[in-house]
């Protein structure tokens, strides 16, 4: 057994990163996955993370605003054991694949349906980009609770979705072996940027307020640079990890140093600013490298901070497999994030690189029982 959801049918109706992330999380733990594409493709096509997304999966076109399209479609979620769709709510109804569209054919069928604000509310109809739904969910305040917010990068509530789907897929397949019935997955971007910061929602009583600095809040946790120019995150989080900074730095006096009150966590402004200046000028002493050698002989928490380039030739990256290379059509031999978790006796599997649009169409549809004469009618109406 290659995987853990062999025999798994998944049918993708995705685009950009959230529908097609969680598809690609399934392929690779033995599910077979086709993902259905708009004529003119999925608009994440022409990004460089498009492959990975998409991996292990065979595509096929279908334009889902026609009627034999839409039938199409139908017919192939009649015989899927799963859904996955990431249209704004509303429009898989109106392309004939909606939850009870779909749930009427085949009752058993896990739908998982993920919208950016979800199903109902006023903020239902409003596209689901990251950066709002980040916006709303406090992400970018709490990244600086005093003063302006912060905006990042990283696209964590598409991602995070991904995960949560995916687990939650596969907790309906095994209640379906129970109850023999399908259900519905109502999934949003904003439900996935409540649950990925359980520790800030809440009314609770108070919370310290740091000002913000883009290397980090607290002199404890924070980058610092070592004196080649180099940066590493240092961590010391704990009293005990606080213990042995200042005894591998040679500072034991700081214990009492009244500078140092609230150690580790709470040395509050304007005194904070003098401990990371101190620090500062410690680590400017030696190299990156150094630094990191020494803390983490202390048993000290701390980690160089890594370009791109860095991090995909680091040993500790090699040790743990994760990066594998891919032949991709248009880039060539490259290096993708491998199968992001490890299981002993189902490890999964990449099948493959992503699929050229409509590389599977013929095929596909074919062992749907059309002939020649119907693919070829289907091309000419412009369906596939």
């Amino acid at each position: 057994m290659s995987g853990i959801l062999s025999g798994v049918k998944v049918l993708e109706f995705g685009q950009y990163i959230a529908g097609p992330y969680t598809a690609m999380l399934l392929a690779e733990q033995g599910a077979g996955v086709v993902k259905i594409e708009r004529p003119g493709g999925d608009p994440y096509r022409s990004e460089a993370g498009f492959v990975v997304c998409n991996r292990s999966k065979k595509g096929i076109v279908l334009d889902l605003k026609t009627p034999e399209g839409q039938k199409v479609a139908r017919q192939m979620a009649e015989g899927s054991d799963v859904l996955i769709e990431n249209y704004k709510p509303g429009t898989a109804d109106r392309l004939g694949i909606g939850y009870q569209a779909v749930h009427e054919i085949n009752p058993r069928i896990i739908y998982c349906s993920i919208s950016g604000f979800g199903q109902k509310g006023p903020y239902r109809d409003i596209s689901g980009w990251d950066s709002l739904v980040l916006s709303m969910s406090t992400y970018y305040t709490e990244q600086n609770r005093v003063g302006d917010p912060v905006y990042q990068n990283l696209l964590l509530a598409s991602h995070y979705a991904s995960f949560l789907a995916s687990f939650y897929i596969a907790a309906a397949l095994l209640a379906r072996e129970i109850s023999g019935q399908g259900e519905m997955i109502d999934l949003s971007l904003l439900r996935s940027a409540v649950a990925i910061q359980p520790n800030v929602l809440g009314n609770s009583p108070s919370k310290i307020r740091f000002p913000f600095n883009v290397r980090g809040l607290m002199p404890m946790v924070r980058a610092y640079q070592g004196g080649d120019g180099q940066w590493f995150v240092l961590s010391a989080a704990s009293v005990g990890f606080f213990t042995s900074l200042c005894s591998v730095l040679d500072h034991d006096e700081w214990h009492l140093d009244p500078l140092f009150d609230g150690a580790p966590l709470l040395i509050l402004p304007p005194k904070s600013a003098q401990v990371i200046n101190l620090l500062q000028s410690i680590f400017c002493t030696k190299s990156r490298d150094e630094w990191i050698k020494i803390l983490q002989e202390a048993n000290i928490p701390c980690s160089p901070i890594q370009s791109v380039d860095q991090f995909m030739r680091h040993a500790h990256v090699a040790a743990n497999n994760l990066l594998v290379e891919m032949e991709e059509e248009k880039l060539g031999r490259i290096k993708e994030m491998n199968i992001p978790i490890e299981l002993s006796a189902t490890p999964g599997k990449i099948v493959g690189a992503s699929p050229r649009l409509g590389q599977h169409t013929q095929e596909i549809l074919s062992d749907l029982g059309y002939t020649e004469s119907d693919i070829n009618r289907f091309k000419s109406s412009k369906v596939i």
